[in-house]
């Protein structure tokens, strides 16, 4: 590839060039590790210097594993020639063979096959080339980097179970920014080090950032944080994006991998965002190579301490009081009359670059914090959701033989919040609240039990606890569990609400207290008689019961 260039490798050029790498290398293999939704295969190419391209042959070596997702949104396919640079390189030149001596690299060459096959020159208005590029969405229409907990997409499911399989130590994707504009050619984004355990957190922060900044600094690629905007522009403040469960470095850290992702800035020339990528690859290989013992005992460490922890953090929000400062090279950025509009927009003057330090926001703190149970019990009739987890995620589960009492913690489903429009294919709930209640539960058998005490454990409460943003739950997959079944003629119901309250002085002042604080509802019989059916014995008792049981120890 000529990386002074405009031009970006179709699918078929790229898997042509790793084939023809594959023939010519002993130490490397080209795997098809299974198929998009369209039914074309996924590829892996594995490069490892003689140590085999399985799994437990490459940890039989003592080797770490470095993994490459490109082309997951194929219309930013930096990555894609990124990686078959650092391929070539690490198999060819002798400068960078010794990378490979305790680290293997496993490279998808292009994930998103369909969306890379939908090749145009539009989709991407914001991005200066290249001249043709892939479509974000795969030929379902979906975001495959938030399809991680869900798993809608073939595509999800094949990733995750090579993932699962090679187990490696630092995940790396490739993608392109969006965003304002600024003199640095790379922003690096890593999940949050506080959601990693202790050790691991410490070594994101305090080796892998630092180093990988020095590696990039010292070859002329300035980089910056991954991040957002506060107000109109960078001066007024910049914040970190944060990796919810559903994108690949959020799902990651829960399995105790370092997530990394390289965000080329869309505005660069084409060849200087591809050899930027290049870099940063080689950087992280490098502190691999240096560190690589180091990152393995931390997370070892980390499986461990997940099958012993008493609780989880859920739902990171972003601590405002928390600020730092950020050195900034910017441009100046001014407001000024839209041709289009007449109203006012931004403009960023490349002529007058800047050199400041700006508010820097980057501390996320759990909203929710959860005990840990003995495990989950999911009832036969949910058994899907078991599958799922077992498949999807290699979570333990086990199918009850025969009916057992046991002592539960369930949730009836309060307020939430619904998006308006779809969103990846689900209507997705947000901010919801539940009221729990502990009980007896006579499990019978086929029902499914997810027993906790493992590493996978952090997964599992994020898939299954209601409340959690990226769980089954806010997803829709227990959706039917929120539409009441049996009603009531109010002709008939009024004799019957009359004799409730009759009977049970505390509903009817409860019924009276709303009355006097609530003038609609004083004025509305109709939701005075359901406030009674609400609360009588005719009332279902499965509406809105979450049917995911907490089994207690």
């Amino acid at each position: 590839m000529d990386i002074q260039g405009d031009t970006t490798v179709t699918w078929e050029h790229a898997i042509a060039r790793y084939q023809g790498l594959d023939r010519m290398h002993s130490g490397a293999r080209l795997l098809e590790i299974g198929n998009d939704d369209e039914g074309s295969p996924i590829h892996l190419f594995v490069i490892s210097d003689g140590s085999g391209f399985t799994p437990d042959s490459i940890r039989a070596a003592g080797k770490r594993i470095l993994w490459i997702t490109n082309g997951i949104h194929p219309g930013e396919p930096d990555g894609i020639d990124a990686s078959l640079l650092l391929a070539q390189a690490l198999l060819e030149s002798d400068q960078y063979m010794g990378l490979l001596a305790s680290t293997a690299v496993c490279i998808v060459p292009v994930y998103n096959v369909s969306g890379a096959q939908r090749r145009n020159s539009h989709s991407r208005a914001n991005q200066n080339g290249p001249a043709e590029y892939g479509f974000r969405g795969n030929a379902r229409n979906l975001d495959l980097n938030r399809d991680f907990m869900k798993v809608d997409s073939r595509a999800t499911a094949t990733l995750l179970q090579a993932l699962r399989a090679m187990d490696p130590d630092i995940y790396f994707e490739t993608h392109v920014s969006n965003g304002a504009d600024h003199q640095y050619v790379m922003e690096l984004l890593t999940t949050e080090s506080a959601k990693l355990d202790g050790g691991l957190g410490r070594f994101l922060d305090t080796a892998l950032k630092p180093d990988l900044q020095a590696w990039m600094e010292g070859r002329g690629h300035l980089m910056c944080p991954y991040f957002e905007t506060i107000g109109d522009a960078p001066e007024e403040g910049l914040h970190a994006f944060y990796d919810s469960p559903r994108y690949s470095t959020g799902y990651n850290a829960l399995l105790h991998r370092i997530g990394i992702l390289s965000e080329s800035h869309m505005l660069k020339p084409y060849a200087e965002r591809v050899n930027a990528t290049l870099q940063l690859m080689i950087a992280t290989l490098d502190v691999m190579t240096r560190r690589g013992s180091e990152l393995s005992r931390l997370r070892e460490e980390a499986k461990r301490r997940a099958a012993t922890m008493s609780d989880i953090g859920l739902n990171w929000k972003l601590d405002a009081t928390v600020v730092d400062s950020l050195r900034w090279r910017g441009y100046v950025a001014k407001r000024e009359a839209s041709a289009v509009s007449g109203l006012p927009r931004t403009r960023y003057h490349r002529d007058r670059p800047t050199d400041i330090m700006v508010p820097w926001h980057a501390t996320y703190r759990p909203t929710l914090i959860r005990q840990k149970p003995k495990g989950y019990l999911i009832p036969k009739a949910w058994g899907d959701v078991a599958i799922r987890l077992k498949e999807h995620h290699g979570i333990h589960v086990v199918e009850l033989k025969e009916k057992a009492v046991l002592a539960v913690e369930a949730d009836s489903i309060g307020a939430m919040k619904t998006v308006k429009e779809p969103y990846e294919g689900h209507y997705l709930h947000s901010d919801i609240e539940v009221a729990s209640r502990r009980m007896k539960h006579a499990a019978k058998a086929g029902d499914w039990f997810v027993p906790l005490g493992r590493e996978t454990d952090r997964l599992v409460m994020e898939l299954l606890e209601p409340q959690a943003e990226d769980g089954y739950f806010a997803w829709g997959f227990f959706d039917s569990v929120l539409q009441q079944k049996e009603w009531f003629s109010d002709y008939v119901f009024e004799d019957v609400a009359a004799e409730l309250l009759r009977t049970n002085p505390s509903m009817m002042a409860a019924l009276e207290e709303r009355r006097a604080t609530d003038a609609a509802f004083a004025a509305d019989a109709w939701a005075q008689l359901y406030f009674v059916y609400q609360r009588s014995p005719y009332f279902e008792q499965s509406f809105r019961r979450y049917p995911v049981l907490r089994v207690l120890p």
